[in-house]
């Protein structure tokens, strides 16, 4: 543990997958210089599939997802996006623009090796999963939505953003409030599951670096979270699947509804009473679509 302020936060190396061997975690430097934090397990020659977690998250958002889809028979990889987690975390706005973080997972692709894998992403997980493929849909080879975020807009973004103007920057840097995650949390959760204690901690924990909280903040502030509004978003014929949950307030009320027209080959899941966290909320359902998706993409090989 790290001693900060009056209490003690998990250092990184007691940080999710920490002393469980069936994971292997390493952090590979990609061209732009950042490196990262890449978390992987199941057979490496097996069909890859790569997750994506949202804005304030790290992989540990996918703690009940790796194993079961690793278990299943694929190379499970998770990343930390630049900005979160054991990630780097530069500070600067154009770092986190939509074409800053699809080129930022193209170079992690390339990182590891991976040339035509699944990729799957969690709210703007989700939306930067399609705006990649939009770009590169060569490289994949389906694509999975979990309560996508960012194409039609966050309810209260503009409210988010007055409340987290660039002259806090100085006090960001030092916010490590369980209180303010654990509000957070309560937020993102429906009625089907409970966050623990070691959830919380889980996420407080990339606060004890300096650059988190301003970078965090920058992208709230640079992500473009309304693009249809903004560019053309093409069509995009890969297999796909989207979750989502029907109490989730971070997403608009037809939210998905868009991803029927972009993703002609999009099946859709709905899991009632469940929140915007719905990969470690209601697991098994999020399991079942991207094993599904996984099955389609892969069993002719």
């Amino acid at each position: 543990m790290i001693r900060l302020g009056r209490r003690d936060i998990l250092g990184p190396g007691e940080m999710f997958p920490a002393g469980d061997a069936t994971y292997r975690v390493s952090f590979p430097r990609l061209e732009s210089g950042i490196r990262i934090r890449v978390v992987e397990r199941g057979d490496p020659a097996a069909p890859p599939i790569v997750l994506v977690h949202g804005w304030g998250c790290t992989v540990y958002v996918f703690r009940f997802n790796i194993p079961a889809l690793a278990d299943a028979g694929y190379r499970v990889v998770a990343l930390d996006l630049k900005g979160h987690g054991l990630s780097d975390k530069p500070r600067g706005a154009g770092e986190y623009t939509i074409d800053a973080l699809v080129e930022h997972v193209r170079q992690a692709l390339d990182a590891v090796g991976l040339a035509h894998p699944v990729l799957a992403g969690h709210s703007l997980g989700g939306s930067l999963v399609y705006h990649f493929a939009a770009r590169h849909s060569q490289r994949l080879s389906g694509i999975g939505l979990i309560a996508p975020a960012g194409l039609t807009g966050v309810p209260l973004m503009r409210l988010y953003r007055l409340l987290t103007p660039g002259v806090l920057n100085p006090l960001m840097s030092r916010v490590r409030s369980r209180t303010v995650v654990k509000i957070a949390l309560r937020r993102v959760y429906g009625k089907r599951g409970h966050f623990s204690a070691r959830d919380v901690e889980e996420y407080v924990a990339p606060s004890q670096f300096a650059e988190y909280g301003p970078a965090i903040r920058q992208v709230l502030h640079s992500y473009d979270w309304k693009a249809a509004e903004h560019r053309q978003l093409p069509v995009v014929n890969l297999p796909a699947v989207g979750v989502w949950g029907t109490r989730d307030h971070m997403m608009p009320d037809n939210g998905m509804e868009i991803y029927r027209t972009l993703l002609p080959q999009i099946e859709l899941t709905s899991v009632v009473d469940a929140g915007h966290v719905v990969p470690e909320e209601t697991p098994r359902e999020v399991n079942e679509a991207l094993l599904r998706l996984l099955h389609r993409v892969y069993s002719g090989r």
